[in-house]
């Protein structure tokens, strides 16, 4: 694929220095939590920002990076995402292309991980309508 500067990536065969902080940044201001279906537009990068505060500041980049697949193979809702194992497959392999590009772990820390689902349910509250019933 080609990036928003102009790079090639190959989502199948991701390298470190293919990965550029400034495609990631592009890509995810331009993507929309909930894969659109919000009141407002939310922009995923907001989202990763918003999840760097609530860590502490040795996890903070890695709460920054932790949706940064997503700017190489898209997003999937988390629901179906369970029952794609060769696509959950493709996005691990672009997230150690981007741990080691950035010099992360490769796991997401748990407090990143437990962040990223409590504000789900902030972002839910303020972006989605009611829920479709019980």
């Amino acid at each position: 694929m080609q990036t928003y500067t102009g790079r090639k990536f190959y989502p199948l065969n991701p390298r470190p220095e293919d990965v550029d902080l400034v495609d990631i940044a592009h890509a995810l201001s331009m993507q929309c939590r909930y894969n659109g279906h919000v009141q407002r537009f939310m922009p995923v990068a907001e989202h990763c920002v918003l999840v760097s505060r609530l860590v502490s500041p040795e996890n903070a980049l890695w709460g920054l990076l932790h949706d940064a697949t997503e700017a190489y193979v898209g997003d999937m809702i988390r629901p179906l995402k369970l029952y794609m194992p060769e696509y959950r497959a493709v996005e691990d392999r672009v997230m150690l292309a981007i741990a080691e590009r950035f010099n992360i772990t490769p796991a997401m820390p748990v407090e990143v991980h437990e962040a990223d689902s409590r504000i789900l349910l902030d972002e839910r509250a303020a972006l989605l309508s009611g829920p479709p019933g019980d």
